[in-house]
């Protein structure tokens, strides 16, 4: 009945894919987590989560709705817009997709609502936070912001801290993220995972049309061939590398104790 709740501090570290593999990991072992996004929202209306899965994804979204609560006279609107997010958190057995832009939102609106007290009184199942960054020098100081915000305590109760080391743009080795990161004082416990390098020839395809993991590990490679718009011999030698990617995958989570 855990809460995973997927961060990033900018766009592009990879929290959607993150998303993804928890959901996709969570139904290979028969739990049916509900699916949120709070993302930004385009113009269909959906989020980048709920272009892969449409009417599967609880949109909170960041549109218009979101721009008006907290351009009105009203000083609370923002906060109570937010309060969508607490009956999510009550229930548990969910993934949610937190966009980089409202990160700060979220977090002040626990604070304010002294999220922790409420959820600790009701019994509340668990909430970890998955927090990914890529090999930038830039990511891994912002991390260091995440992790001790979110491991504060103050906006709601984190049981773990997962920092997720996507590696799809190089490897942490002389970054010191680890030993940055245990150098701070956190509520909870936080543990280091490794999001391997994807090298299948079929993720850009899947990316540009919104096809996601779980749909193209269940599809035969004549309807990804179709899909994609990619020849047989690109479907077959991706489909290999994408299969062993999320099996290393897996093997990660299982290590780290997250499934």
């Amino acid at each position: 009945m855990i809460t995973r709740i997927c961060c990033a501090h900018a766009g592009g570290q990879g929290k959607t894919t993150l998303a993804q593999t928890l959901l996709v990991a969570s139904r290979a072992i028969g739990i049916q987590p509900t699916i949120a996004s709070a993302d930004f929202i385009d113009e269909t209306g959906q989020s980048k989560l709920g272009r892969m899965y449409g009417d599967a994804v609880l949109e909170l979204g960041t549109g218009p709705s979101v721009s008006a609560a907290k351009d009105s006279n009203d000083l609370s609107a923002g906060v109570r817009y937010w309060d969508a997010i607490g009956p999510i958190l009550l229930k548990g057995n969910a993934i949610l997709d937190v966009g980089a832009n409202v990160v700060d939102q979220i977090l002040n609106w626990g604070k304010i609502r002294r999220a922790g007290d409420l959820l600790n009184s009701r019994n509340a199942p668990p909430i970890d936070v998955f927090l990914i960054c890529k090999a930038e020098r830039r990511a891994v100081d912002d991390m260091v912001d995440l992790v001790r915000r979110f491991g504060a305590g103050e906006s709601m109760p984190v049981r773990r801290i997962y920092v997720v080391m996507n590696e799809q743009g190089g490897t942490f080795e002389v970054l010191g993220l680890r030993e940055s990161l245990m150098k701070i004082k956190v509520q909870a416990e936080l543990r280091f995972v490794r999001l391997p390098r994807c090298t299948s020839e079929l993720w850009f395809p899947m990316e540009q049309r919104y096809v996601s993991l779980e749909s193209a590990l269940a599809m035969s490679e004549d309807k990804i061939t179709d899909l994609l718009g990619v020849d047989m011999w690109s479907v077959n030698s991706g489909m290999d590398d994408l299969r062993t990617w999320f099996a290393g995958v897996r093997e990660e989570f299982k290590r780290a104790d997250i499934m």
